[in-house]
């Protein structure tokens, strides 16, 4: 009976597995540092790759995404992160404009000026809206991120708005 119902579950995934779609995203925009890291950095930009994996009927996928930030320093000198994370993506539906809502967590290796470079563990979450169709579109995305670090923890908001394939 077991043997049965492996099968039968392998049947049913074989065809969802088979119309699996991954979709390059690429996007870019602003940074805001929030808490007390706003105090010694001002608002920055970054940069964002990523491919996003998906069945096109099941609402929620995965991402894995790359991405470079850099902050200024009051000083003058910048904080720049550089990135890897993975995110679940839940859909919310709608034709042509769709909202959604990311999660994940990540790897994030920070370089300051003012301490050597060191790579922290971090969770992000957040709200955005992918529009267009047929393999081709845009996305804009607001994000909180906390990076836990030995100094404390460091939060900031990214903006993104970018293309996906």
């Amino acid at each position: 009976m077991r043997r049965i119902a492996l099968l039968a579950a392998l049947a049913l995934a074989m065809p969802a597995a088979a119309s699996a779609q991954a979709r390059l995203m690429v996007g870019g925009g602003l940074g805001t540092p929030i808490g007390t890291v706003a105090d010694s950095r001002e608002a920055g930009m970054h940069g964002r790759v990523g491919i996003q994996i998906g069945v096109p009927i099941f609402p929620v996928s995965a991402r894995l995404e790359g991405e470079l930030h850099r902050l200024p320093e009051t000083g003058g000198d910048n904080t720049t992160m550089l990135t890897g994370t993975i995110s679940g993506v839940v859909s919310l539906g709608g034709l042509g404009l769709s909202p959604y809502v990311v999660g994940g967590f990540g790897k994030y290796h920070i370089n300051t000026s003012a301490a050597e470079a060191a790579t922290s563990n971090g969770i992000h979450g957040g709200f955005g809206v992918s529009v267009g169709a047929l393999g081709f579109g845009g996305y804009a995305e607001i994000r909180l991120v906390n990076i836990r670090d030995l100094s404390g923890d460091l939060r900031y908001i990214p903006i993104t708005v970018g293309f996906r394939f």
